[in-house]
C-alpha cells in the first residue's frame, strides 16, 4: 500500500501515548490493506478484513465474517467523506498491549493502523466526515516516501528499522 506524501504532519494526542500519527495527503492512498486483528470501533475481529484503496477511496471491502463486513461498509458509507483515508499511524509504545480497547492496541510497537474518515483535527488533515474507522495491522511492513522522491522501510514485518 502507498501513502505518497503521508509525513506532512506528525500529531500525538490520545492517551496512552505510542503512536506517530499522520494525516496523509487524501488522495495518496493506493494499495490492498489487510486488517488482521481489530477495527476501531468494532473491537477484536476473527477475520481479516481486506480493502482495496485506489486514488484516496475505499473501492472494495471484503471479509469472511458477514456481520463484520455489513458494519464497516455501513460506517464507510456515513458520508462522502467517510471512505476516504483520514490517518495513518505506527505504534512505538512497548509497554501497549493487544486487549479490548482499540485506544491501546494501535499502540503496540511495530504495528500500523489506516483510519478512514474524519481528520481535520490532525495537523493538515480536510477530511470532514462524521465518521471515523481505524484498521489494525499487527505486523505489517511500511516504506515511507521522502519529499525528494527517495524511499526508507520504517517497518518490516512488525520490526521497528529506524
Amino acid at each position: 500500500m502507498q501513502l505518497a506524501g503521508v509525513w506532512r504532519n506528525l500529531w500525538c494526542k490520545n492517551l496512552p501515548t505510542g503512536e506517530v500519527a499522520v494525516a496523509p495527503v487524501e488522495d495518496s492512498l493506493e494499495g490492498t490493506l489487510i486488517c488482521d486483528k481489530a477495527v476501531g470501533g468494532i473491537g477484536i475481529t476473527r477475520d481479516l478484513v481486506q480493502i482495496v484503496a485506489r486514488k484516496r477511496k475505499v473501492q472494495k471491502l471484503d471479509s469472511a465474517d458477514r456481520s463484520l463486513r455489513t458494519r464497516v461498509i455501513k460506517a464507510l458509507n456515513t458520508d462522502g467523506w467517510a471512505s476516504i483515508v483520514g490517518e495513518f499511524a505506527i505504534g512505538v509504545n512497548s509497554k501497549a498491549r493487544f486487549t479490548t480497547h482499540f485506544l491501546e492496541t494501535e499502540k503496540i510497537k511495530g504495528s500500523a493502523h489506516v483510519a478512514f474518515g474524519h481528520n481535520v483535527d490532525f495537523p493538515g488533515g480536510k477530511n470532514p466526515s462524521a465518521t471515523h474507522m481505524d484498521f489494525f495491522i499487527s505486523k505489517p511492513s511500511v516504506e515511507i516516501r521522502l519529499g525528494d522522491g527517495s524511499s526508507e522501510l520504517v517497518l518490516k514485518n512488525g520490526k521497528l528499522r529506524i
